[in-house]
């Protein structure tokens, strides 16, 4: 087998926590403006300027090195891409040059990449073999701190200066695409090496359009223009991002012409329009919202238990309540924008609302009703408004909830390291472009984020064969089967598949919703 990817074209080529900073730095492809909304700039791109945006959560640590389980942070790792490239990137559903200019699969579980020339860091480090090798065997390393490890691979070999071979341990049909920017960042191996361990945000020297130039914990991010950067798409003299906890003061903040970019939720729709010029965007995309239970906790280990609680969810009342119809029922964990690997799976119980079917279901596990079920959020909207929704429809089939709100990373700490709760809800808002980046994670029993306790062998082994799968159809298949077992299983209850909704100011140009992670900034630019 030799398959050769050679097409490459910059300008054609050019994504958290799971809270509202992913609405503004994170999306998928198709944006659209609103009817009667201002229209953004026209004519050629300009050079200049500070875009100021806002996020609702402090980046996770440290800092943004893409080496550590920060990468699991869709707002984290959206702000690393202005800073970082990835050897490919990702547009209309395939994979396109990036760092590396081609590549070939020489067998099913070899792929040698071609590397551009003269590319470096901003502390000056040669971009070559040598760095891919360091940053990936940093993934690979067994006591690292590393996630979103590359599927199946085994070993990097340098081939040549600008050449690298990457060795599997099995087939894998997403490779390449897990390798894009948004997912797999290359660092400065100077740079880690030097401050990895004392100060990370020294260590976050990358490739990409922008440098970090300051941190002020609690305050402001800031990254000026990489004036040596390869491409020349970064137009931005500079990018302030602050960190704005209240969601009330970032509204205020943009209404008041002191923000550029703004991302927001449905029910903030008619206050960012009384700015009056706001250019309004949105994007369907293929994330979704879930509640999960832990599985190692009594009485979720009882499968008809978890489809009580599933079944007693109204998801059309929080698509249209909460979401104001910018969101869909969901029912399942791949969402129509997938592509084929998608079915409706709104037909299985356990995925329908039903209050006589929820309690009918209870009953079969043997719930009592007489204890009271510990739901953890987190305090960022929607998903702080939509725990109290879906807490308030499980006491009306009679359950008794101890709804508990943190903020952001204190939860996160708790859910995905200590593993520490019963019920919680959250949304997987990563960009994502492969089944496998979805399922595997989350419900494989050696998924990264898999903190529910969910251990099914049967589903281990279809994840395993999808994964290894060559051919495009047999993969959708075997994941359109995983996704029925999750669901009938209900290992996690889908709520909605929300819409990317993001506001700008009418100076704001280039501003694209994108496939994979890439920042929708990377690209913007400011009328004058």
């Amino acid at each position: 087998m030799n398959k050769t990817m050679t097409r490459f074209s910059r300008r054609t080529a050019l994504i958290g926590t799971a809270t509202a900073l992913a609405l503004v730095l994170g999306g998928c492809s198709g944006a659209a403006k609103d009817a009667g909304a201002s229209s953004e700039p026209a004519g050629e791109p300009q050079r200049g300027g500070e875009l100021r945006v806002s996020i609702g959560a402090e980046p996770i640590a440290p800092a943004f090195d893409m080496g550590t389980v920060a990468v699991t942070s869709v707002g984290t790792a959206s702000i690393a891409t202005l800073a970082y490239n990835g050897l490919v990137d990702f547009q209309d559903g395939q994979a396109v040059p990036e760092l590396a200019t081609s590549w070939k699969q020489t067998s099913p579980t070899q792929y040698v990449f071609t590397l551009r020339d003269g590319v470096k860091f901003t502390d000056g480090t040669p971009f070559d073999a040598e760095a891919v090798k360091f940053n990936l065997d940093r993934l690979l390393d067994p006591n690292g701190t590393g996630a979103n490890l590359p599927p199946s691979l085994e070993s990097v070999e340098v081939s040549a200066p600008n050449e690298v071979t990457m060795n599997l341990s099995t087939a894998a049909g997403g490779f390449v695409a897990s390798l894009r920017r948004g997912r797999v960042m290359m660092m400065s191996p100077t740079a880690v090496t030097q401050y990895a361990k004392t100060d990370p945000f020294k260590a976050s020297v990358g490739t990409g359009p922008y440098k970090f130039e300051e941190y002020k914990t609690g305050q402001y991010i800031r990254l000026v223009r990489n004036d040596d950067y390869w491409a020349d798409d970064n137009y931005l003299d500079s990018i302030k991002i602050s960190i704005l906890p209240d969601p009330t003061t970032s509204m205020q903040a943009f209404v008041n012409g002191e923000l550029d970019v703004l991302g927001v939720t449905p029910a903030q729709l008619a206050q960012v329009k009384s700015r009056g010029n706001s250019v309004i965007k949105t994007s369907i995309s293929n994330t979704f919202n879930y509640v999960s239970f832990n599985q190692a906790v009594k009485p979720f280990d009882n499968v008809d238990v978890r489809r009580g609680f599933s079944a007693a969810i109204n998801r059309d009342g929080i698509a249209q309540g909460i979401y104001q119809g910018y969101a869909d029922p969901a029912s399942g964990p791949l969402s129509p924008k997938i592509g084929d690997a998608y079915s409706d799976l709104s037909g299985l119980a356990s995925q329908t609302f039903s209050t006589d079917k929820a309690k009918e279901f209870m009953k079969n596990g043997n719930f009592d009703f007489g204890t009271t079920v510990p739901f953890s959020t987190f305090t960022q909207a929607p998903f702080s408004t939509e725990a109290d929704a879906v807490a308030e429809q499980l006491r009306n089939v009679g359950v008794k909830v101890d709804l508990s709100k943190e903020e952001f990373g204190s939860w996160a700490q708790k859910i995905y390291t200590a593993k520490n709760f019963t019920v919680m809800n959250s949304g997987q808002t990563t960009a994502t472009v492969d089944p496998d980046e979805i399922l595997y994670p989350l419900f494989h029993s050696k998924g990264d984020l898999n903190a529910s306790s969910i251990n099914d062998p049967e589903l281990d082994k279809l994840l395993d064969a999808a994964r290894a799968e060559q051919d495009p159809q047999q993969r959708a298949q075997m994941y359109q089967q995983a996704s029925k077992l999750i669901a009938d299983n209900a290992y996690a209850a889908f709520t909605v598949y929300p819409q990317k909704i993001a506001a700008t100011s009418p100076s704001v140009g280039g501003y694209e919703f994108t496939e994979g992670g890439t920042n929708p900034l990377s690209r913007v630019w400011l009328a004058k």
